[in-house]
């Protein structure tokens, strides 16, 4: 039997610091920090890190979406 594996596609780490730096900010507001998921993607069936998104980004052709996360 042969297992297959699959690539998770990961936030880049610019993203995780801006993520970190809401969250300190969410914090001393007394707000819920933003949460980091692996979740599947609903048009590939992909797995990718999120912050809320539901698509991988496949789907688009902007170049300010990566892993589910727009970039500015």
């Amino acid at each position: 039997m042969e297992e297959k594996v699959q690539k998770i596609k990961h936030l880049p780490a610019a993203v995780l610091k801006e993520i970190e730096q809401q969250n300190k900010a969410r914090r001393l507001m007394g707000l819920s920090p933003i949460e980091i998921k692996i979740r599947t993607c609903l048009n590939c069936g992909g797995f990718f890190q999120s912050a809320g998104r539901r698509s991988c980004g496949c789907n688009t052709v902007h170049t300010s979406s990566l892993a589910g996360v727009e970039l500015i």
